[in-house]
């Protein structure tokens, strides 16, 4: 036995809770149960009001493989996140991926992702896949983003919309390791949009578009949930109406701008002209002019285009 626990890859699955109660066991359980691989469970509270707090501390006194923590002061879901894993060691663990608390994984779902980082050979690696989008009871299913698989290595697209979902995403120690080689200030985009970005630059990423192995709920309740970019529901177009009305902050640019402070050594002379030129669109109508026009930075849906195009316009991107 110990030694068939010593052949399996060891995963830190790092999980981000806040007032999930309803949930949050069903996902730790499915998480525990997953197949070929150790995991530990790192969770961390992010200041719930509920019993999510008491349900994640009865797991890690009944259990040596979750560790559970609460936050001093809420974070907000992008830092909770990071710090974790910034908090980690790298080379302790394998393979590290970030989990909801209210998703359900497939038991196969890290190992899969494992088999195609071993595949893409040595070096950092960023798995993603398709996720199959459900209600609150894991019945129907969507999938939301095999449309994007033409378009995995556009840095323009990366620079202006996120995709990856965090959920799926599960990297190796050596990616792990580069994410902790820069930790920014300040998080002007959400957490996989930024482990995305820094995959693209580095050439880590080992995308999976043509597969699902997680259910996640679309219940109401979701920070972040099902994008319906090929929709022309009264939703989507009242989302694209108040993201060009809504003062913007320039959390675009300021990614970017963190994304060069960060990786620009290790950023081709091609990757590192485009971001350069995004950033400086900030301060130059001209430039935005020609962002706009440029297939670089074109949207693979129509609405995202001109929601795209609107933006950069508007100078709110």
């Amino acid at each position: 036995m110990i030694n068939e626990m010593a052949q399996k890859p060891s995963v830190l699955v790092m999980m981000a809770t806040y007032n999930g109660e309803k949930y949050v066991a069903e996902q730790i359980d499915s998480i525990l149960a997953q197949e070929g691989v150790n995991v530990t469970l790192l969770i961390s509270d992010d200041g719930s009001s509920d019993n999510t707090p008491l349900i994640c501390s009865r797991y890690a006194q009944n259990m040596p493989s979750v560790q559970f923590t609460v936050n001093e002061n809420n974070k907000g879901l992008a830092r909770n996140f990071m710090d974790m894993l910034y908090g980690a060691d790298s080379t302790t663990f394998d393979y590290f991926a970030f989990s909801d608390q209210d998703d359900y994984w497939m038991p196969n779902k890290l190992v899969k992702a494992i088999e195609a980082i071993s595949s893409a050979g040595e070096g950092p690696r960023l798995y993603y896949s398709d996720v199959c989008n459900v209600d609150e009871h894991l019945n129907g299913g969507s999938r939301e983003y095999g449309a994007f698989a033409s378009h995995a290595n556009s840095l323009g697209l990366l620079l202006t919309v996120n995709w990856a979902s965090g959920c799926t995403m599960v990297f190796n120690s050596a990616f792990a390791s580069a994410l902790q080689h820069y930790v920014p200030g300040d998080w002007p985009r959400i957490h996989d949009g930024w482990v995305h970005l820094v995959a693209r630059v580095l050439n880590a990423q080992v995308p999976d578009l043509e597969h699902a192995y997680i259910k996640r709920r679309i219940s109401g309740q979701n920070q972040v949930g099902e994008r319906g970019l090929n929709s022309l529901s009264g939703k989507r177009i009242k989302i694209i109406a108040s993201s060009l009305l809504t003062p913007s902050e320039h959390g675009l640019t300021e990614a970017a701008s963190l994304l060069l402070d960060g990786y620009a050594d290790s950023m081709s002379s091609e990757d590192k002209e485009l971001v350069s030129r995004f950033v400086d669109g900030r301060h130059s109508i001209v430039k935005r002019l020609g962002m706009m026009f440029d297939p670089a930075f074109a949207q693979p849906f129509p609405l995202e285009n001109i929601m795209f195009k609107g933006k950069m316009f508007l100078n709110i991107y």
